[in-house]
């Protein structure tokens, strides 16, 4: 059967299909005919294209014939849509902006890049006759962005930046999607995506916030519960925090540029460049705060020394402790966690991190994460001692007591300590200090035996792949607003809430 033949055979079907289909509208039955018809001749030439010389390139053809043969579909479901929602609208429309009227400018034709492809679709557009504000409300109402990329491109674009660097994230969607967008194009949409979760962010802090003006415990809307929140079975429920510091520019004032800078600048202006490092910003070293959040039943365990959490959520926020606690606490009521029997926060002692866990409107156990004050040992110790043997057995004989909960020896142990140069005495110095403000937080014995976690190593590997692996990539230099964005974007890509995210954006 030769091609013509087969045409003509699929063209009749078509014809049975939208008589028999339930859309029985003629100008749908139309856009559909059109649309199957062009899809038809596309699946046609790919199937009678030539071999490709390997898999390869044979499953590129049909990934490349696949997107082609299903755009036009897509384009007459949506231009369906937008007939029927602009059919609706008579007469004059209201202005969202000034609530004047509004009269319609005729059905416009407006492109959109989607995943599949360019599509064109017409539709009714209405100026306001006061504000002057224009507005297509059938391409409002479908969720179609004034932005001329579709919502799941956008999706999948803004997804990929999140986990790759721009430029990167632009190379594998075109591999991909077979789509072609700029970098700048990449950027916008992060930077808007960004904002808007930053804004979802902030007013759910206000909503749901613990404490009223005044400093009172207040009563605020219950959230939506999530898979595996803690309830009242849930024996402990854990909050590990940390912080971690990307790198981001901080722009040097006029008034504070020296001449040479002052010249430099003009020049580096003149030139259309922006300046080299130290002329026109200064690098500063701002830090993202980071809390994991689970419970006991979420801890599972691979063998004998390596254990894994099943489940966790997470919250990143570059900015005050203040504006990060008022996010934690949404994700903790979010989670469940005041139903919990005990609540844990695990950290490495942080005097913002203790102003926390005095912040909660309930009570909590703080303990220190044992293997910090570890690390803090081993860095006196060195100094301390010359020869390496003295050095580890000193070090290990300080393990033992602290894990044994002695942690009073230890510091009577650097009293006694002979510092032989000024960097040992300083550390010597503040590790004793650091153990006697944190005394109330490393009584081990007693978190062992009650089958508590003592180590925050949950939130240290958030620290390095929620948030450093995108933020503190070698030679990255952030805006303090850029970094915001990207670590509370890097949060919802890991807490899985990407997909629900946008839905909940186009929704407002």
């Amino acid at each position: 059967m030769n091609t013509c033949s087969i045409h003509d055979r699929l063209s009749t079907a078509i014809q049975d299909w939208l008589e028999r289909s339930p859309r029985a509208d003629v100008a749908v039955s139309c856009l559909m005919q059109g649309a199957l018809e062009e899809s038809l001749c596309v699946l046609l030439d790919y199937a009678s294209a030539e071999e490709e010389t390997n898999a390869l390139d044979e499953e590129r053809g049909a990934s490349e014939a696949a997107r082609k043969a299903v755009r036009p579909l897509l384009q007459a479901r949506l231009q369906a849509r937008l007939d029927t929602v602009d059919a609706t609208l008579s007469g004059e429309c209201e202005c969202s902006e000034c609530g004047g009227s509004m009269e319609s400018q005729g059905r416009r034709s407006r492109t959109w890049m989607s995943a599949l492809g360019q599509l064109s679709l017409r539709r009714r557009y209405s100026s306001c006759k006061g504000c002057g504000v224009g507005e297509a409300f059938a391409q409002k109402s479908l969720g179609l962005p004034s932005r001329r990329v579709t919502p799941r491109l956008q999706e999948t674009a803004t997804m990929l930046a999140t986990t790759l660097p721009h430029a990167m994230a632009c190379h594998v969607l075109e591999s991909v999607c077979g789509v072609n967008i700029s970098k700048k194009n990449v950027e916008d949409m992060v930077e808007e995506r960004g904002n808007l979760v930053l804004a979802v962010l902030g007013e759910d802090a206000q909503t749901y916030a613990a404490y009223d003006d005044d400093g009172l415990p207040r009563q605020s809307p219950s959230l939506p519960a999530e898979p595996g929140c803690a309830s009242k079975n849930t024996a402990v429920a854990y909050i590990e925090i940390d912080g971690v510091v990307p790198m981001t520019r901080e722009e040097i004032p006029d008034a504070e540029l020296t001449r040479a800078q002052r010249d430099d600048k003009a020049k580096a202006k003149k030139e259309g460049a922006r300046g080299g490092k130290g002329r026109r910003y200064n690098l500063v070293g701002r830090e993202v705060k980071n809390a994991v959040l689970y419970t006991e039943q979420a801890c599972a365990r691979e063998g004998p020394q390596r254990g894994c959490l099943l489940q966790k959520r997470y919250v990143s926020l570059l900015g005050t402790w203040t504006a990060f606690i008022a996010l934690l606490w949404v994700e903790l009521r979010r989670q469940r966690f005041e139903s919990a029997k005990l609540v844990v926060i695990l950290s490495d002692g942080a005097e913002w991190i203790r102003s926390i866990a005095r912040w909660m409107p309930f009570d909590t156990l703080a303990i220190l994460d044992l293997f910090h004050v570890k690390h803090r040992i081993r860095a006196t110790g060195v100094l301390l001692f010359a020869a390496p043997a003295e050095a580890n057995a000193w070090i290990h004989e300080q393990y033992r007591r602290i894990e044994d909960g002695q942690s009073l020896m230890v510091i009577d142990a650097l009293r006694w300590a002979n510092p032989s140069s000024e960097a040992a005495r300083k550390s010597a110095a503040e590790l004793g200090t650091y153990l006697r403000n944190n005394q109330d937080r490393m009584d081990y014995p007693a978190y062992r035996e009650r089958g508590l976690r003592i180590s925050s190593a949950a939130v240290e590997s958030a620290n390095f792949h929620v948030t450093g692996q995108r933020l503190k990539c070698q030679g990255m230099r952030w805006d303090a607003d850029g970094a915001r964005r990207m670590a509370a974007l890097r949060a919802d890509l890991f807490n899985g809430r990407w997909e629900k995210r946008t839905r909940e954006l186009i929704a407002a």
